[in-house]
């Protein structure tokens, strides 16, 4: 199967998405389904933000125009510049669209695209540069560094250390990383936490769920269709690692295949993401994410995620949180495997969520990425700041020449 997965062209076009079934995540559902089937709604979407992001209904109203109007500045700022802004955000106090840029010119066109400049001094192709030389240093993994990556808001770098895992090595390692921000004259930033990210493909169980042969349980992230008539799901790539592996739905029936002919599992320096054929009688694919309560979202496009915007996500252990992405573009050491340019957010997670969604303004919800991971404090046992990772959407998109399934708002 993998020869017909022709490699698609750089992602950036809205694409049609997702996925899901009622039912905590899943685009893939056994038929027939009860009449009347629950209704698409934004109304729990809405609900889930006021409580998680701690806003009254008139303020997630504000925010969700606001960066509605942020994504289409940032569309705006892509096609004007030459080149990538050293950053990008959403500032939530002003409801802007702010942009890093390194001259006056490249000002100019970020104030005439309707987001905000600010003046800093490295490009992104010296922070990228930099971050490459963090990348070198860690080689296969240092004890206590759980990842680093580009820190936007700061114009410099970040390095994120477990203190409970901390050695001498840990110690020579953020020397040498403080030495290479101070020969670039670019800040490095440390940040100290008590947990170490983990891939969350565990066995718990409960909403809807898919499993991987006799693995565990994973949750189902988005929909989609490819050459060939090919339908399925995308996933978590921890998810999918052995190919050709029989996949069950929530019912415990078969629905399809894991990783078909071996070629459509990552989960490397390149990503974690993998597809699943669903292509047994009596299942079908939609334009579904599992809501709040259950209720389902239907996913219209897909979009890149902006460090500050609010997302909510949706996985078979925890159910539907929604928090705001903190960092884009980064690389996580989960212990057993370095992933580079994933996701970090603040919603919280559970164990078996891995392969789940994440998802976009509730009024015509977007795709943006499927559950990689998180740290110690998850939805049940607040111990500490949440960490929650996905992988972003676009990647498996273009890699493997397929279309996200969507539906009308």
């Amino acid at each position: 199967m993998e020869r017909r997965f022709r490699k698609a062209a750089l992602w950036g076009a809205t694409v049609a998405a997702v996925v899901a079934a009622a039912g905590p995540l899943g685009p893939a559902h056994a038929v027939p389904r009860p009449d009347p089937s629950p209704q698409p709604s934004p109304r729990g979407m809405l609900d889930a933000m006021r409580r998680d992001l701690g806003l009254t209904a008139q303020q997630v109203r504000t925010r969700l125009a606001q960066e509605t109007d942020a994504h289409r500045a940032a569309a705006a700022v892509r096609r004007a510049l030459g080149a990538p802004p050293a950053g990008m955000w959403f500032d939530k106090t002003t409801g802007k669209l702010v942009v890093a840029v390194t001259g006056a010119a490249d000002a100019q066109r970020v104030r005439s695209a309707g987001a905000v400049p600010k003046t800093v001094p490295h490009s992104r192709a010296a922070l990228t540069a930099l971050v490459r030389q963090i990348t070198g240093r860690a080689g296969k993994g240092v004890p206590g560094v759980t990842g680093w990556g580009v820190d936007e808001r700061a114009n410099g770098a970040v390095v994120r250390i477990d203190r409970t895992r901390h050695t001498a090595r840990t110690d020579a390692f953020e020397k040498a990383v403080r030495a290479l921000g101070t020969r670039a004259k670019i800040p490095v930033t440390v940040e100290r936490s008590n947990q170490t990210p983990r891939q969350q493909g565990g066995s718990v169980v409960g909403g809807e769920r898919w499993t991987p042969g006799s693995e565990g349980i994973c949750s189902i992230g988005f929909s989609v269709d490819g050459p060939g008539g090919f339908q399925g799901f995308l996933t978590a790539g921890h998810c999918t690692l052995t190919a050709d592996q029989a996949a069950y739905g929530k019912d415990g029936s078969r629905m399809g295949t894991s990783n078909p002919g071996g070629g459509h599992s990552i989960n490397d320096r390149e990503g974690d993401f993998g597809l699943v054929g669903v292509d047994q009688p009596g299942w079908t694919v939609s334009s579904y994410v599992a809501g709040q309560g259950g209720v389902p979202v239907t996913v219209t496009g897909s979009q890149e995620g902006l460090v500050g915007m609010s997302i909510c996500h949706s996985g078979q252990s925890s159910g539907w949180h929604c928090g705001e992405i903190t960092r884009v573009d980064q690389t996580v050491d989960y212990g057993n495997t370095v992933i580079a340019g994933l996701s970090l957010t603040n919603a919280c997670s559970a164990p078996g969520d891995s392969g789940g969604s994440y998802v976009t303004q509730p009024n015509a919800p977007r795709a943006l990425g499927v559950h990689s991971g998180g740290g110690a404090a998850t939805c049940g046992n607040f111990g500490g700041p949440t960490l929650t990772i996905f992988q972003p959407v676009g990647e498996a998109l273009a890699k493997w020449n397929l279309r996200l399934k969507t539906g009308s708002p």
